[in-house]
C-alpha cells in the first residue's frame, strides 16, 4: 500500500486580495466561481497556492532549497556550482553540456535512470514539484516527474460581497497617476485540501521499466527533510497577491490531517460553516458556525483506509468554537486511538511530519 499525508484546512480572511484575476481596464479582480444560481465564490488557484509554498519553503530552508527557474522554452534550468561558488548550466536548449559535467567531474549522462537520479538528487524543487523536460537525446528522450504534492484549489465558504479598495499607479514622468480598483475579500473563510505521496518524495516513477525508483532510501535523511519541508510551508504559507498592502495570515484555523494508504482528498470541503446568526455589533462578531456533521460522516466512509487522524482547532476563530471543541473530543472518544486531538492546528502539522 501506498503511504499519504492528507491535509483538509480552513483559513480565515481579514482583508486581502488574495489571487488577482484578469479585469477590464483599471481594475484587479478576484479569482471567482460561479454557482447555478449565481452567487460568486472567491477562489485561490493550485498553481497560486503551490507557488506560495514553493516560496515559503525557500525563505525557511535558508537557502538549501533552490528554486530553478525556466528557459525561453518553459523548461527548468538545471545548474550545478563548482567548488568556487560559480554556477554552471549542464542543460541548455535541450541538451546536456556533456563537456560541463566533464569539467565538473560528474560524469556522463547516457541513459533516462542515470539522468533522472541526477535531478532527485540535485534539486529538490523538482522531485517535490515534478517538472517536465525534454531532452534531445535518443537514450534519455522527454523526462518528467508527477509532483508528489498536489493541492485542491482554495474555496471561500461564504460568498462574495463586492468589496473593493482604490490604488495609485504612479508615474515617474507625472506627479498624478492612474487610479486602479482593487477588488477584496473580507472577514470571510477558505477551505482546502492538499495531499503528499510519501513514496515519490525522493524517487520517481520510471515510465520505461513502470516501476517506482528510490533514489533515496525510504526512511533517509534527505527524503524526510524534504517531506517536512512540504508540511513546515503549509503550516506557515506565505503568500496572496497584492500582500504588500493587503497582508493576510494564511495560516489554517482549523486543520484535519490524515496519515492513510491511498491519494484520496476524503476531507475536501468537508466542514461546513454558516455566516453567523446573531446581530453584529463588532468585528468579533464576524464569525462563521462551524457545523462537523459532514466531516464526521465523510471520515465515518473511509476509516478503513486512514492509519491516523489528527484534527486541531483556533476554537476562538469561530462563534461556536468552544462547542466544536466538545464535539470534535466526542467523536475522538468514539474511534478507539484512531483520531487524536490536538490543542492547536499547528500541532498537526507538527504530528505528521516525519521523524
Amino acid at each position: 500500500m501506498g503511504h499519504f499525508i492528507h491535509f483538509n484546512s480552513v483559513l480565515r480572511v481579514n482583508l486581502a486580495n488574495l489571487n488577482s484575476s484578469e479585469g477590464a481596464g483599471n481594475q484587479i479582480t478576484l479569482k471567482k466561481i460561479t454557482t447555478f444560481n449565481g452567487a460568486e465564490f472567491v477562489y485561490v488557484s493550485g498553481q497560486a497556492y503551490r507557488r506560495y509554498i514553493r516560496e515559503s519553503i525557500y525563505w525557511m530552508s535558508n537557502g538549501e532549497f533552490n528554486i530553478c527557474g525556466i528557459d525561453k522554452d518553459g523548461s527548468p534550468i538545471i545548474k550545478v556550482k563548482k567548488s568556487d561558488g560559480e554556477e554552471v548550466e549542464v542543460v541548455k536548449s535541450k541538451k546536456i553540456q556533456q563537456d560541463k559535467l566533464k569539467e565538473l567531474g560528474i560524469g556522463k549522462f547516457d541513459n533516462y535512470q542515470a539522468f533522472m537520479n541526477f535531478l532527485i538528487r540535485q534539486e529538490p524543487e523538482l522531485d517535490m514539484f515534478g517538472f517536465l523536460l525534454p531532452i534531445s537525446e535518443k537514450a534519455i528522450g522527454h523526462t518528467r516527474k508527477a509532483s508528489p504534492f498536489q493541492v485542491t484549489p482554495w474555496i471561500s465558504c461564504f460568498p462574495y460581497n463586492y468589496n473593493s479598495d482604490m490604488m495609485t499607479r504612479s508615474k515617474a514622468e507625472e506627479q498624478a497617476g492612474d487610479i486602479v480598483k482593487i477588488e477584496l475579500d473580507a472577514f470571510n473563510y477558505m477551505q482546502g485540501a492538499q495531499i503528499i505521496n510519501v513514496d515519490l518524495v525522493g524517487g520517481y516513477w520510471d515510465e520505461h521499466e513502470e516501476a517506482l525508483v528510490n533514489v533515496f532510501e525510504p526512511d533517509s535523511e534527505v527524503k524526510k527533510k524534504r517531506v517536512n519541508w512540504l508540511i513546515e510551508a503549509m503550516q506557515n504559507p506565505a503568500g496572496g497577491s497584492k500582500k504588500a498592502r493587503l497582508l493576510n495570515d494564511f495560516s489554517p484555523v482549523l486543520v484535519a490531517g490524515a496519515k492513510q494508504n491511498t491519494g484520496v482528498v476524503y476531507f475536501n470541503n468537508s466542514f461546513e460553516i454558516l455566516p453567523p446568526e446573531k446581530e453584529i455589533k463588532s468585528l468579533k462578531d464576524v464569525k462563521g458556525i462551524l457545523k462537523l456533521e459532514k466531516f464526521i460522516h465523510d471520515f465515518n466512509s473511509a476509516k478503513n483506509f486512514i492509519e491516523k487522524l489528527y484534527i486541531g482547532i483556533n476554537p476562538h476563530e469561530f462563534a461556536n468554537g468552544e462547542e466544536a471543541v466538545e464535539e470534535i473530543v466526542r467523536f475522538s472518544k468514539n474511534h478507539n486511538g484512531l483520531v487524536e486531538v490536538c490543542e492547536t492546528p499547528a500541532e498537526v502539522f507538527d504530528k505528521l511530519k516525519l521523524i
